[in-house]
């Protein structure tokens, strides 16, 4: 499928007919969507995205990035009850509100993410869209961390080291929304220190859970230590190359990854201790 840059200050009638069989395309290079449509070999183009803003309209602005989140979001929409009731037959409250926060911590990066990749209305609207986005992500972290500490571990250790987790993820979200264009790789380091914050406490978990448990608890942080390595490098010459799957969309995998082992790891070992 040929791709086609768009060409500034056309325009089209919005009402036209030939809307209804267009499918857009993403410019290589620039971000920037166009409308295709073929009819008796023709391809009928462009229109001009300040006039579609004007009329409050929007463009789905990263597909591979939005399609991926959203299909995590609602996995994580559907999961969650069968973990609020894991929790809730041990009839203890601490563990159903812990798991409460860890799927909704999840849910909410999933949602903002979807948003932030999805929607492209005005440069102020994504920078809020982007705050948001990036926010989420300590918000996940420390919610993973609520049913380990609070549940599993259930001490001085626990408290503290949850103490701490959320403290760092308050820390991050002011300095997110402070800063929001700060370089990658000062962030992937905040949410790599952030999730390896476990490690002060490895004895005890291991103590607490089962080793299949501790295993599953490990490979969530080594799925999202390596989607976080893939994020800060962001390699220019791959995402070139794949402009429609680049290495965005696999710090995305990675991050779904890490969710996934972590959520089997809490509903099998740690809901119903």
């Amino acid at each position: 499928m040929d791709y086609l840059r768009p060409i500034n200050n056309s325009t089209i009638n919005l009402d036209n007919s030939i809307f209804k069989n267009t499918f857009r395309l993403r410019d290589t290079y620039g971000g920037n969507s166009v409308y295709r449509h073929k009819k008796e070999n023709h391809i009928i183009r462009l229109i001009s995205f300040d006039k579609l803003k004007e009329r409050g309209n929007f463009r789905l602005k990263d597909p591979g990035s939005a399609i991926t989140h959203l299909i995590a979001m609602i996995l994580a929409i559907i999961a969650m009850p069968a973990m609020v009731y894991q929790a809730s037959t041990t009839n203890n409250i601490v563990n159903v509100i812990s798991v409460t926060v860890f799927m909704l911590s999840m849910i909410a990066l999933y949602a903002a993410s979807t948003t932030y990749h999805s929607y492209d209305i005005s440069a102020s609207a994504n920078k809020i869209l982007k705050k948001l986005d990036h926010s989420m992500i300590p918000v996940l972290i420390a919610g993973s961390y609520t049913p380990i500490c609070l549940v599993a571990l259930h001490n001085t250790v626990g408290f503290v080291m949850l103490s701490i987790v959320w403290g760092l993820a308050l820390i991050a979200i002011a300095f997110k929304l402070l800063w929001v264009t700060c370089p990658k790789w000062v962030s992937s380091v905040i949410y790599l220190i952030m999730g390896w914050t476990c490690i002060m406490a490895f004895p005890q978990i291991l103590a607490a859970v089962p080793l299949a448990g501790f295993i599953w608890l490990f490979a969530g942080g080594v799925m999202y230590s390596v989607g976080a390595i893939i994020y800060a490098l962001k390699p220019v010459k791959f995402d070139m190359a794949h402009p429609n799957f680049g290495s965005h969309e696999i710090f995305h995998l990675f991050v779904m990854a890490g969710s996934l082992c972590h959520y089997i790891m809490i509903f099998t070992y740690v809901a119903t201790m």
